[in-house]
């Protein structure tokens, strides 16, 4: 019998997980979890083990990650009991954790996929990643690390949520400092991707075709679009210039210097700072799109 697999994507927020993942539903026959706590498909499912765990995270910049222990447990035993009803927890909160992450996989079954936004910049998710599918033979798994500029990321976090450009790169810079060591670790199931590239060389899609057992169509291959690259140019008020360190890891990802460079202005935290606190106080005088709600 044929292992069941299970792919999950890892990135940034703001760096096109939410289009892979439905290419990989539409083309590839991959099947997600149903959860009605959280948008995009998205279950958190890792960052809440740390949680449940007591494992060391960071604050993620405009999120509610991480969650306290009572939250995170109460949200994956509801996501659990939605999705595997027949799963029975047990006392210990590791075993059932693992054991809820396979059956997930089986219930799920051929292809389970799980993407989140919300692992790559949390080392102890992705130590308890890498510990599961190192305990779970019946399960083959491969790892999508999904990269996209870093002005990129930092433009679409500011023009959805107003987040602050200088928080946001710090946090782009543990992510991808994050993949590198991670699949160092595991490098036979880790691919990496630049979305960039994802939109304009659909062969870099082929390794991942080839695990999920289907070949790509003609449809598949014009299925991601390139509106949002660079959009950052077109916005005159947008103005932020990253630093040397991030730069430079972004390099390393295939960037370009011309593809990194933006000019900064000596007004521009004092803005960022003040869209960032009206955005707040109107979140709290108004309900927000769904796709403006951040987790």
């Amino acid at each position: 019998m044929s292992p069941d697999k299970c792919i999950i994507i890892l990135s940034e927020r703001s760096s096109g997980s939410s289009a892979l993942q439905n290419y990989l539903v539409k083309f590839a026959g991959a099947r997600h979890a149903t959860t009605h706590r959280h948008f995009e498909n998205e279950t958190l499912y890792w960052t809440k083990a740390a949680s449940v765990l007591g494992l060391p995270q960071i604050k993620m910049v405009d999120s509610r990650v991480p969650f306290s222990s009572g939250e995170a447990k109460k949200d994956l035993l509801a996501l659990l009991a939605e999705n595997v009803p027949d799963f029975q927890p047990t006392a210990d909160d590791y075993d059932w954790i693992m054991q809820g992450w396979r059956k997930l996989c089986q219930r799920f079954s051929p292809l389970f996929i799980e993407k989140s936004p919300h692992h790559l910049c949390e080392w102890s998710a992705l130590e308890l990643i890498l510990q599961a599918q190192r305990a779970m033979e019946d399960v083959d798994y491969l790892i999508i690390g999904l990269v996209r500029n870093p002005l990129d990321t930092i433009y679409s976090h500011f023009e959805r949520w107003k987040s602050i450009p200088a928080l946001v790169e710090k946090q782009w810079m543990v992510s991808y400092q994050n993949l590198i060591r991670f699949r160092d670790q595991l490098p036979e199931n880790t691919i990496i991707i630049r979305y960039e590239d994802v939109i304009n060389q659909p062969k870099v899609m082929e390794p991942i075709l080839q695990f999920c057992g289907v070949s790509p169509s003609e449809e598949a291959q014009s299925y991601f679009h390139s509106r949002s690259v660079q959009k950052w140019k077109t916005d005159h008020w947008f103005s932020f210039a990253l630093s040397q360190e991030c730069q430079q890891l972004a390099i390393r990802y295939g960037y370009q210097d011309e593809e990194l460079q933006s000019q900064g202005n000596f007004w521009a935290p004092a803005y960022h700072r003040l869209m960032h606190t009206a955005y707040q106080l109107a979140r709290k005088v108004r309900p927000l799109k769904v796709d403006q709600n951040p987790n």
